[in-house]
């Protein structure tokens, strides 16, 4: 649709202007530009002003458990990071510095639990290991154990809980670039090394591990955002973070500009850890030797192979395969209420909303990088930029970015069309689908733009130089060159965005519409209920689209 859509804008009287077609194209980035750094402003804006006309909700909060979000904010993104790096890091080496039986299956199932969001499976553990779970049960049963105090059983809804649970759900972003960085390392360095008499657990403290520094910051400050972002798993453990501070100050006590600082606050923690680590990223200096020689990998003993298997078969069972196994369970056990539910209208908003949205975001998307590739500068690559900044924003506070002008547009209409004496149209922005449409695309955007990019940059300059000298003009390079290849980017970019909305939920329980429901917002009220059961054929939809990519990504990157 997206192809067609552009290969019919090619006949128009506009690509025939070059001139003219250059200026819409700068004004267009600058559009798109400004609707992406438009919920930042909003926040900042009703941040400062809330300082001068507050309802005391802030002060009220500041006295009393402000503290504790903050502190829970940070306890939680210090022990998901922990808990991450041990779960990536030794199967990263694994996959990538040993050959054993089974290799080229085994080192694709660590990715397998981002296809879980961390709501649903905090909920399947919670309902397995409460003390009415069948965990407990089962041992009071054998052992003859009549109440809570003949045993210890730690609880799970803690801050460690959620922890656990949020790091079994996104170490795969740090497992993939980690396993990459250790594929790339030189074995010139290791030979040297070993010639210097260092032993293997030396070498890995001191130079490998050193080497893949840049992968290890970046992985772990993705996960630290996604950390802060979450919603769901803190909420259902009864966790106090800053993301349902924000939550709780809008639509509890009422107050947007409270709301507004905290989302402010949540935003500044985000811009710390991205500063931070491009800082590091700065001071350190890693050299590659072109001619180098790749590490070879070693032949994984009996006693390894057997170590390594068990290691990640337990990962993947404890973040994907029991969770999954137990949604199954559900969703037959309670059949008839699963079929019985209004599962078809979440599964059309999901659906119907995350296409418009994919293709909103592909559009812009092919947009800016054109504009790059065309009009190459530092205007063009900084509009690129921040229009994926969107990414690294949290969904509460996106949302709260975006009630603020939505809502002040909304009254602007309705005070126009009565004083035009024209009836009010009620909230057009604010209130229907057009708020959580504009959400996603601003929060996905950056994955759109990586991967157009990545594929811009692998399209020769040459070949537009070939055309130029043919004597065509931008618009017929780009549809008769670059279009189509950037059609493998474009379907991946499409992909990604459309699974990426269906799984958002913070945005989607601020944004949405009275009586709409997405498959998120669905499954997690039911889950809030501690009613996952009826609604276990939501979440397996969920977790079986999430798998999409992950298939794609097996098919077009083939690891060794």
């Amino acid at each position: 649709m997206v192809i067609r859509m552009l290969k019919t804008a090619q006949h128009t009287p506009l690509a025939k202007n070059p001139r003219l077609a250059g200026f819409l194209l700068s004004f267009a980035g600058l559009m798109v530009t400004l609707l992406m750094v438009l919920p930042v402003i909003a926040l900042l804006w009703e941040s400062m002003q809330g300082l001068h006309d507050g309802d005391g909700v802030l002060q009220r909060l500041s006295s009393s458990v402000l503290t504790t979000y903050i502190s829970n904010s940070v306890m939680t993104v210090v022990f998901t990071l922990i808990f991450a790096c041990s779960l990536a890091i030794p199967t990263a080496w694994w996959c990538s510095r040993y050959e054993f039986v089974g290799r080229r299956w085994l080192q694709w199932l660590p990715i397998f639990p981002l296809a879980i969001p961390a709501y649903i499976a905090a909920y399947v553990y919670t309902d397995m290991l409460d003390y009415a779970g069948p965990v407990q049960s089962t041992l009071r049963q054998w052992f003859g154990w009549q109440s809570p105090h003949d045993y210890y059983f730690p609880d799970i809804r803690t801050l460690t809980g959620a922890s656990v649970l949020l790091a079994f759900t996104l170490f795969p972003y740090l497992y993939l670039l980690l396993r990459h960085a250790f594929d790339n390392s030189n074995a010139n360095l290791t030979n040297a090394a070993r010639l210097l008499g260092a032993s293997k657990r030396r070498l890995f403290f001191t130079l490998h591990l050193p080497m893949a520094r840049p992968a290890l910051a970046m992985g772990c400050t993705l996960i630290a955002m996604e950390t802060l972002a979450d919603y769901g798993t803190v909420k259902l453990f009864a966790v106090s973070t800053l993301t349902t501070a924000v939550y709780d100050s809008w639509l509890i006590y009422g107050s947007l500009a409270t709301a507004a600082q905290i989302a402010s606050l949540l935003l500044l923690f985000v811009l710390l850890l991205t500063g931070l680590e491009r800082y590091q990223r700065q001071r350190q200096r890693f050299y590659d030797v072109r001619n180098g020689v790749k590490a070879e990998r070693n032949q994984a003993g009996f006693w390894r192979t057997g170590i390594i298997w068990c290691a990640i078969l337990t990962i993947v069972i404890i973040g994907f395969a029991l969770p999954v196994s137990v949604l199954f369970y559900y969703a037959w056990l309670y059949s008839a209420e699963n079929l019985q539910s209004p599962l078809l209208a979440p599964m059309f908003s999901s659906f119907s909303l995350g296409l418009i949205a994919a293709f909103v975001t592909l559009l812009m998307a092919i947009l800016l990088n054109a504009r790059v590739r065309f009009q190459p500068g530092r205007v063009a690559t900084s509009q690129l930029s921040l229009a994926s900044l969107g990414y690294a924003i949290p969904g509460t506070v996106l949302a709260i970015g975006l009630l603020i002008p939505f809502t002040h547009l909304d009254f602007a209409i309705n005070n126009l069309l009565e004083y035009w004496q024209q009836a009010p149209v009620g909230l057009v922005f604010s209130g229907t689908s057009v708020a959580l449409v504009v959400a996603y695309v601003i929060r996905f955007a950056a994955l759109a733009n990586g991967t157009l990019h990545a594929r811009y940059q692998g399209i020769p300059p040459s070949l537009d130089q070939a055309s130029q000298l043919l004597g065509d003009q931008p618009h017929s390079t780009f549809w008769n060159i670059h279009l189509p290849l950037l059609r493998p980017a474009m379907l991946s970019a499409l992909l990604l965005v459309f699974i990426e909305c269906i799984k958002e939920l913070p945005a989607s329980l601020l944004l949405r519409p009275f009586e709409l429901e997405t498959l998120a917002t669905f499954v997690f009220q039911y889950a809030s209920d501690e009613h996952l059961e009826h609604a276990a054929l939501a979440a397996l939809f969920i977790c079986l689209v999430s798998l999409l990519p992950l298939f794609f990504l097996s098919r077009t990157h083939r690891l060794e």
